[in-house]
């Protein structure tokens, strides 16, 4: 049986390994380090010629430890290369200015991550590249806003905060159709459960910070790419000074490892709240492609594996200070940015704030909830606990 043929769960304990363990630890070491050392000039030179190759050649290119992660997760994503970066903003920005120059424009969905949108607003205008934000579920209706510069489409399925899923395979068919590249940020499903590249997708980012470590202990971004994109991709994160720490590398790689079971545990966990939130006369809607009754579920049910613990609540029309009083109140659910973690959390967004091509219909408090890996129903009764406050008014 080759690596192609093995399930997930081999994959993910085996990948980045290009070798048979023989006479070594399980775990390759924390390589730290600046200088690397040469035996002659011409080593040197040599080195110099294949410093964006995985090469030896000075700390800020990769160490030994660096290249296991990128080839894990190439292995893993069954993308033709990946290049690490020290977080998952530093992804972004490599990826676009990988294959962006002034005067370019580009569609980015609307839905994307808040810091995505901050980057095409301020980096990418003052460079002179133009965005213009598509409604993520007109999937159809972004031919008509493509112009003669449109250089690239930027994806997120399912939406930051919203979780609207896109129909991917018409998005890379009119791409293909006029020459568009293709980029998405992979972060909620993972390699686990969806790989972009294999959909057509040109570059897919994924913030290592979250799922990937998924201790809340790490700084990591990966970028993965097809071949026609995998060269500029790392001489932009190289040249942009973009180098992951050590340590980072190291929870990065041991974080795949337990990637499988701890997303399914994730999911698992997500949809036992989620069937006790239904239940609650104080919520108005669930936000997860998961449900059946979800918008994007036949989107999600034909292209993703499966789905992690991160959802969107929209609460009824309740007092924004009662709710503020409730969250103050929870025990197990925190409040912090980020997720992807062991923790569950739990953070009141507006995304009618940061919408551009449509209105956010829900005036009612928008909750983002992560759902951790603690016992579900410890995490049912402490909202039931809290729950009671909205009740007493």
């Amino acid at each position: 049986m080759t690596k192609n043929n093995y399930r997930n769960d081999t994959k993910n304990i085996i990948a980045g390994k290009r070798k048979k363990l023989r006479n070594s630890f399980v775990n390759s070491p924390v390589y730290k380090g600046s200088t690397v050392l040469f035996n002659t000039v011409e080593d040197m030179q040599s080195k110099m010629k294949k410093k964006n190759d995985q090469t030896l050649f000075y700390g800020r290119f990769g160490s030994p430890s660096t290249f296991e992660f990128e080839n894990a997760i190439s292995d893993i994503d069954e993308a033709y290369s990946a290049v690490a970066t020290a977080s998952g903003t530093a992804a972004i920005v490599a990826a676009l200015l990988a294959v962006l120059k002034t005067g370019d424009h580009i569609l980015m969905t609307d839905s994307a991550y808040g810091v995505s949108r901050n980057l095409a607003k301020n980096l990418l205008n003052n460079m002179g590249i133009t965005t213009t934000f598509y409604n993520p579920i007109l999937t159809n209706k972004i031919k008509d806003l493509i112009r003669n510069n449109t250089r690239l489409i930027f994806i997120e399925s399912p939406g930051s905060l919203t979780f609207e899923m896109q129909n991917i395979p018409i998005l890379v068919d009119i791409a293909k159709k006029y020459s568009l590249i293709t980029m998405i940020d992979n972060t909620w499903a993972t390699s686990l459960f969806f790989k972009p590249i294999n959909y057509g997708i040109d570059i897919s980012i994924q913030s290592a910070t979250k799922y990937i470590v998924g201790h809340s202990d790490a700084m990591l971004g990966v970028i993965t790419t097809n071949k026609k994109y995998a060269k500029c991709v790392r001489e932009s994160a190289h040249n942009l000074g973009s180098c992951p720490g050590p340590e980072d590398i190291y929870l990065g790689i041991r974080g795949l490892k337990t990637l499988s079971i701890r997303l399914n545990k994730h999911q698992e966990n997500a949809i036992k709240i989620i069937e006790w939130l239904l239940k609650q006369k104080e919520i108005h809607k669930v936000l997860y492609p998961v449900l059946p009754e979800d918008p994007g579920h036949k989107i999600w049910k034909r292209d993703f594996k499966g789905a992690s613990g991160l959802f969107g609540l929209i609460l009824n029309n309740i007092n924004r200070n009662l709710i503020y009083k409730m969250l103050n109140n929870l025990r197990l659910f925190n409040m912090g940015y980020s997720w992807g973690g062991y923790e569950s959390l739990i953070l009141p967004v507006n995304p009618e704030k940061i919408r551009d091509s449509y209105k956010w219909n829900h005036k009612d408090l928008t909750l983002r909830i992560h759902v951790g890996l603690e016992d579900p129903e410890d995490l049912i009764n402490d909202l039931k606990d809290s729950f009671k406050i909205l009740r007493m008014y």
